[in-house]
C-alpha cells in the first residue's frame, strides 16, 4: 500500500533526523566537531597528529621552564657567595691596618673563617629538584624543541670553598693579606664568569621556551579549525534538524491515523 511506504519512509526519515539532532547536540555541549571518527575521518587524523604536537609542546615548555628555575636558583647563590667573597676581600684589606688591636685582629680572623664556612653552606643549599647546582656536579641536558632535535647542555662549576681556593686563607702577616686579596679577586672572577654563564644559559632557555609556546599557539590555533565546532553555523543547523524533526513527527502521526483507518475500511469492507 502507498500510505504504508510513506509511513516507513516517514519514520526512516525521523530516525534519521533524530541521529542528526543528537550528532548536533553532542557538538554544540562539548564545542568539538570531531565528536567520533565517522564525522571526518581525514579531520579527526590531523586533529590528533595536532593534538600529540601541542601536547608534546607543552611538555617541551615545562621542561624549558624547569632549566630557567633551576638557573634562576643558582644565579641567586652566585649571587651569595660574590656578597660574602667581597665581605672577605673588605674584611682582608681592614686586617692590613697596622693600628688594629690583637682583640679586633683576632675578631676579623673569625669572622672570616665564619664567611668561609657561609660559602660552603650556600653550594650545599642551592638545590633545585634535590640537585646540586653549585658544586661541579650539575651537568644537564635540556630539550628546547617538542621534536627532540635540539638540546642545551648545561654546566655550573664548582663554586666550593676549595675550589675557590678559600680554604688556605691567612691574615697573619703584610704577606698573607696581599696574597688572600690577589686570591679573593681570582675568586671574584670566577664567579662572575660562572654567573654570565647562567645568565646565558637562562636567556636561550626563555628564547626557547617562547619559540615552543609559539609554535603551541599556531598549532592550536590550525587545530581549532578542523576540530571545534562552529557555534553560529552549528546551532542554526541544530533549529533546522529539530523542525524538521517536529515536523516529521507530527507528519508520522497524521500518516498513522490515515493507515489505521485504511486498514479498517479494508477490513470492513465486503
Amino acid at each position: 500500500m502507498r500510505i504504508g511506504n510513506n509511513y516507513l519512509n516517514q519514520t526512516n526519515q525521523l530516525s534519521t533526523l533524530s541521529n542528526l539532532l543528537l550528532k548536533k547536540s553532542q557538538q554544540l555541549a562539548s564545542g568539538n566537531r570531531l565528536i567520533n571518527a565517522g564525522v571526518d575521518p581525514a579531520g579527526m587524523a590531523i586533529a590528533q597528529k595536532m593534538d600529540n604536537q601541542i601536547r608534546s609542546g607543552y611538555q617541551a615548555a615545562r621542561n624549558i621552564y624547569d632549566g630557567i628555575g633551576a638557573m634562576n636558583v643558582a644565579d641567586q647563590g652566585i649571587g651569595s657567595i660574590q656578597e660574602t667573597v667581597g665581605r672577605m676581600r673588605e674584611l682582608a684589606v681592614r686586617a692590613g691596618n697596622g693600628t688594629l688591636t690583637a682583640e679586633e685582629k683576632d675578631a676579623i680572623q673569625q669572622e672570616f673563617e665564619q664567611l668561609k664556612m657561609q660559602i660552603r653552606d650556600t653550594v650545599r643549599n642551592t638545590q633545585f629538584n634535590n640537585k646540586q647546582l653549585l658544586n661541579g656536579e650539575f651537568n644537564v641536558n635540556i630539550t628546547l624543541y617538542q621534536n627532540g632535535s635540539n638540546n642545551l647542555n648545561a654546566q655550573i662549576a664548582d663554586l666550593r670553598p676549595e675550589a675557590l681556593n678559600l680554604n688556605d686563607l691567612k691574615l697573619d702577616t703584610t704577606d698573607d693579606i696581599n696574597t688572600t686579596i690577589k686570591t679573593l679577586d681570582q675568586a671574584l672572577e670566577q664567579l662572575n664568569g660562572t654567573r654570565t654563564q647562567v645568565g646565558t644559559y637562562t636567556r636561550r632557555l626563555e628564547a626557547a621556551a617562547n619559540n615552543v609556546l609559539r609554535n603551541v599557539e599556531d598549532t592550536t590555533a590550525a587545530n581549532s579549525r578542523i576540530a571545534d565546532t562552529e557555534m553560529a553555523r552549528s546551532m542554526a543547523e541544530y533549529m533546522k534538524t529539530q523542525n524538521l524533526q517536529q515536523m516529521s513527527t507530527m507528519l508520522l502521526g497524521q500518516t498513522g491515523q490515515m493507515n489505521a483507518a485504511s486498514v479498517l475500511n479494508i477490513l470492513q469492507s465486503p
